[in-house]
């Protein structure tokens, strides 16, 4: 018996030597297995409700600077829209070689393109309106015409409905209003070495045919305070826009 044990032994060596025999199997128990399982695949609802507590936390934390940052985005694109506004008044003056302002309702919160052709300065708002009409009738005529196929022969006459239309035939006399929770904060100008500031009312910034205007500084802020400038050099007529550091906004004071 005992040396048929040593015999089975020495033959197991050998197969493991030459790899007829895999190595010895590992069992284990069905029940540790299935725990594992288990365990590993699943979660409590402890576990859950500490999970979504966590992200109404974060989400209460996050919604003021969510808010910051939607106040910010309005308050440049407010200011960025009247920049365009103002270029193209420029571009506007020298190339049809006629004066054009941006005129500012402060009361209103809006600001409109208008011309120096249409532009009463002791009634601007009447203007304002006077135009916007000349751009809705010539509007109408065109679209009539260019439907029926009809050419109307070119006539002599001033009158906004016969006048053809220029590019800036449909923005004269509409307004911009302004975008939510921002506001027109004041305007600065330097009139005759003279500074002008603004704050209610109606005032203006005026571009003459050779691109030339006055220094002004137009105020735009939104209810966090943060409040950006544009800008329009009088040489040039340049227009710039830039958000204020806390710094300038309190050496500006309240307007």
């Amino acid at each position: 018996m005992l040396r048929m044990t040593e015999r089975w032994k020495g033959e197991r060596a050998e197969g493991w030597k030459d790899g007829r025999n895999a190595s010895p199997p590992i069992f284990q128990s069905p029940r540790f297995s299935t725990r594992v399982a288990t365990g590993t695949s699943a979660f409590t609802i402890t576990e859950l409700l500490i999970v979504l507590t966590l992200i109404g936390i974060l989400s209460v934390i996050s919604m003021p600077a969510l808010k910051g940052f939607a106040a910010t985005r309005r308050l440049k694109a407010s200011a960025y829209t009247l920049r365009s506004l103002l270029t193209f008044a420029r571009d506007m003056a020298v190339t049809d070689r006629t004066a054009h302002l941006v005129v500012f309702d402060f009361d209103n919160e809006r600001y409109w393109l208008a011309s120096s052709e249409t532009f009463n300065p002791s009634s601007p708002l009447t203007s304002a309106l006077t135009a916007q009409n000349s751009t809705v009738v010539a509007a109408i005529q065109n679209n009539t015409q260019r439907n029926s196929g009809l050419q109307t022969p070119p006539t002599t006459g001033t009158s906004a409905s016969q006048a053809p239309l220029a590019r800036a035939s449909g923005i004269l006399g509409v307004p911009y209003p302004m975008e939510q929770n921002v506001t027109l904060a004041a305007m600065v100008t330097n009139q005759n070495g003279r500074t002008v500031e603004v704050d209610s009312g109606v005032a203006y910034i005026y571009f003459s045919p050779t691109s030339t205007s006055e220094d002004a500084f137009v105020y735009l802020r939104n209810t966090r305070n943060q409040i950006m400038s544009v800008t329009v050099e009088a040489a040039s007529g340049r227009v710039r826009v830039r958000q204020l550091t806390s710094q300038e906004i309190e050496m500006l004071g309240n307007f």
